[in-house]
């Protein structure tokens, strides 16, 4: 059985926000790879993801499917699409703008390191080295097309607690809470 968490609306939508306030104009495309990295980042280290979106493998590579639904307008199935409105403007779709600064009370620490890490590696990235570096990544590559991608394979074979974390983040993923 695939590893899933629950969605996290609140720290999705602040970590876009964070993203889209230090990458201004920062294309959906390369937001979605920022999250990605990050939450691999994040799991790897921490066992546990930041934003825990059902991460969908997308012929361009990974997309956080809950939060391009709420970037593409589709908010019926958001608890709070005005908190959404209210901190990413995405009139200018493909690019998106942070509106308001992320919540200092919705990223921990680690978060928001592995966000400004992702950042500064996405940065300076070509879309065709993301897109094929992306698709080298095992969640992405056993996953069906247009299909989700399995968090445990998120986490690195060589990772040295590899076990340890997916006993963790089996146990956070049971209880539906971060």
């Amino acid at each position: 059985m695939a590893l899933r968490f629950q969605f996290d609306e609140r720290k999705g939508t602040e970590a876009l926000a964070f993203v889209a306030n230090r990458w201004p104009n920062i294309t959906v495309f390369y937001a979605s790879k920022v999250l990605f990295f990050a939450e691999k980042a994040h799991l790897n280290r921490y066992g546990r993801p930041i934003v825990a979106d059902t991460f969908v493998a997308m012929p361009n590579g990974p997309v956080p499917s809950t939060l391009y639904d709420f970037i593409k307008g589709n908010l019926g199935l958001s608890g709070d699409p005005d908190a959404f409105k209210a901190a990413i403007d995405v009139s200018q779709y493909p690019r998106l703008a942070g509106k308001r600064e992320a919540s200092d009370d919705a990223l921990s620490e680690s978060d928001r390191d592995c966000l400004d890490e992702a950042i500064a590696f996405c940065k300076t990235k070509s879309f065709g080295y993301l897109s094929q570096l992306t698709h080298q990544e095992k969640s992405w590559a056993e996953a069906a097309s247009n299909g989700p991608m399995d968090y445990e394979k998120f986490i690195d074979d060589a990772n040295p607690h590899r076990e340890a974390i997916i006993e963790d983040a089996q146990a956070f993923a049971a209880y539906g809470v971060l």
